[in-house]
């Protein structure tokens, strides 16, 4: 009966230390990406912020670009 307890015992540690290290490469892959998902919503952040400046650019070149064809047509 004590040889039968210590082999219960033993699986459970087993299965135990098992779903712990599981539980341990989720959260560790889980926060690897969290900081990659992070930099990439940064970078999608500035790449909107250069496109709203490149489109206020373009539309003051193309009012310029008016101007001159307005003037050259007088």
């Amino acid at each position: 009966m004590n040889n039968n307890f210590n082999q219960v015992k033993e699986w459970f540690t087993f299965v135990a230390s098992v779903v712990v290290a599981i539980a341990g490469v989720i959260f560790w892959v889980q926060s690897v990406g969290d900081d990659r998902i992070n930099r990439i919503e940064v970078e999608v952040k500035e790449l909107k912020s250069d496109m709203k400046e490149i489109t206020k650019q373009n539309s003051k070149i193309l009012r310029l670009i008016g101007r001159i064809e307005g003037s050259m047509k007088k």
